[in-house]
């Protein structure tokens, strides 16, 4: 019923939470929120961790930050490489990847490779984060740069 603790492979269903990921990584180069929204779990136990620190908690905190902020993007190139995703559960997907960001926002910019983490989860046919961490991984290399106006 529950299935026991080890992964559960489909290829189908892998191939089905990568497009779904992918989609995500275009709507966050886009740096819309209306364009984003559909892609999280829009419950109050969905947290994600951004990659300056800022953790939210819940949809509604979430999507509090997301409407000021996207705005005041001005070049945004998120890079995932290799995502590996393991099904946790038939309706339960890890994403684990490398990235590279490039992110001009409020008058800097940080630009770095780092690491990413995400939960997806099936709701009702569709695959939807329920938790997202991103995470430079080397601070040396990541840069934030102020902007010259």
């Amino acid at each position: 019923c529950g299935g026991g603790t080890a992964p559960a492979p489909d290829r189908v269903t892998e191939a089905n939470v990568t497009a779904r990921f992918q989609g995500w990584v275009k709507a966050w180069n886009v740096h819309d929120p209306d364009s984003l929204a559909p892609f999280y779990l829009q419950k109050e136990y969905v947290t994600v961790v951004w990659p300056t620190g800022k953790r939210t908690r819940g949809w509604t905190e979430e999507s509090r930050f997301q409407r000021p902020f996207l705005p005041t993007v001005t070049v945004t190139n998120l890079v995932p490489q290799t995502p590996r995703v393991v099904l946790v559960r038939k309706n339960l997907a890890l994403i684990t990847f490398p990235f590279t960001l490039d992110l001009a926002a409020g008058g800097s910019r940080q630009i770095g490779p780092g690491e990413g983490m995400m939960l997806w989860q099936d709701e009702g046919g569709a695959w939807r984060i329920y938790a997202a961490q991103l995470s430079y991984t080397k601070a040396a290399q990541a840069q934030v740069v102020p902007q010259r106006r």
